[in-house]
């Protein structure tokens, strides 16, 4: 097999050193507000903390989407790793990782297989909410969501 080196996660090490625990602390909200965090880990705050989204749970070896499944779910990894495969290819997803976003925005199937490597906390992200909250934006933030997600697997734009 061949492995993407573009593997994606937030150093979650580097945010206990911080002092960011528990997104809801009055200590993490301080860290937060004071600058310290990149922009990965300013979205991996916002989307952990988030009270509109709902947890789950999966486990070690767990199959988390297949490969040419319709999309209706994405998950935002809060913890945990997984791996994504697609035939030779295998890219490594950790803790701020979001599975199956750009397909389910536009509307394909799952581009690839993600199987989870170690027990897995994820955030839910239903896709009909999402895909009903973009033509309510701006024009402009509806063409760069798209071409986003278009980019991120790789589509034309």
């Amino acid at each position: 097999m061949e492995e993407i080196n573009g593997s994606f996660q937030v150093d979650i090490e580097h945010l206990h050193r911080l002092g960011v625990v528990d997104p809801n602390s009055s200590q993490s909200l301080e860290i937060y507000r004071s600058g310290k965090l990149n922009s990965n880990e300013r979205l991996y705050f916002s989307l952990w903390g988030c009270k509109d989204l709902n947890s789950t749970m999966f486990d070690s070896k767990q199959k988390i989407i297949q490969k040419g499944d319709d999309i209706t779910s994405a998950y935002f990894i809060v913890s945990g790793t997984a791996l994504g495969l697609d035939g030779r290819l295998v890219e490594r997803l950790g803790p701020g990782s979001i599975i199956g976003l750009a397909e389910g925005i536009i509307g394909i199937s799952a581009s690839k297989t993600i199987i989870c490597v170690t027990p897995i906390q994820a955030r839910i992200l239903p896709i009909n909410k999402i895909i009903h909250a973009i033509p309510k934006l701006p024009s402009v933030i509806q063409k760069i969501i798209m071409n986003l997600a278009n980019r991120s697997l790789n589509l034309p734009i």
